[in-house]
């Protein structure tokens, strides 16, 4: 009894309220995606438009990672931080987001060509690559610097030196998109903010040595 008297309900409380609310703030600004999930039973076939049309979860993600920065100073207003935060960063985001999708779509139709084929050979530097870009473009966001040759290289570097931290958070990404596909009821309404917020606090370690560097590039 003592030890549930001195549980923090009020906190818990809050960390789930908080956690419900950007939810429904990601849901909100990554309806376009959703839609057009929701209107086919085979998005594996049509990949390069749904990889593209993923751009508009950029401005989401910077949007949601400030609210967790917000919300680690004591701030319980994600909302309104989210709302900020997006139309703020939208235009760099989304932005980045863009010609990271581009990249991934060239990459991997890349290495479709190449599997199986003379040039197989190939395929795990390919690999690599669409992993280097999703890590460094996903550290981009949450510094919430922008997109500059400069300092897409600067979390490329960063991204490949703590490179455990960037495969944690490229597996972490992988299960949410697919439980977003296969389970939208738990990858949309449960795991969006804990996911996004492990992905967030890696990053945070990720770039701690050059944050500064990062961010005015």
């Amino acid at each position: 009894m003592r030890l549930l008297a001195r549980l923090p309900y009020d906190t818990v409380f809050n960390t789930v309220y908080a956690g419900l609310k950007l939810n429904l703030c990601l849901v909100a600004a990554c309806a376009p995606l959703l839609a057009a999930l929701a209107a086919t039973d085979r998005p594996l076939d049509a990949w390069p438009f749904f990889v593209a049309l993923a751009a508009v979860c950029g401005p989401a993600a910077a949007a949601a990672f400030a609210a967790f920065g917000a919300l680690a100073d004591g701030d319980q207003r994600v909302g309104r931080v989210f709302r900020a935060a997006y139309r703020a960063s939208f235009g760099r985001a989304l932005a980045a987001a863009g010609i990271a999708a581009a990249l991934v779509i060239v990459l991997a139709v890349d290495f479709r060509l190449a599997l199986g084929g003379p040039f197989g050979a190939t395929t795990p530097l390919l690999a690599l690559l669409i992993a280097l870009v999703v890590a460094a473009t996903t550290a981009l966001l949450a510094t919430g610097a922008r997109w500059t040759p400069r300092g897409l290289l600067a979390c490329a570097y960063l991204s490949v030196r703590r490179w455990y931290l960037s495969l944690a958070n490229l597996a972490i990404l992988g299960v949410l998109a697919a439980a977003v596909v296969t389970r939208p009821a738990i990858g949309l309404l449960l795991l969006p903010a804990p996911a996004l917020y492990v992905v967030w606090a890696n990053t945070r370690h990720l770039t701690a040595p050059a944050t500064g560097h990062v961010g005015a590039a």
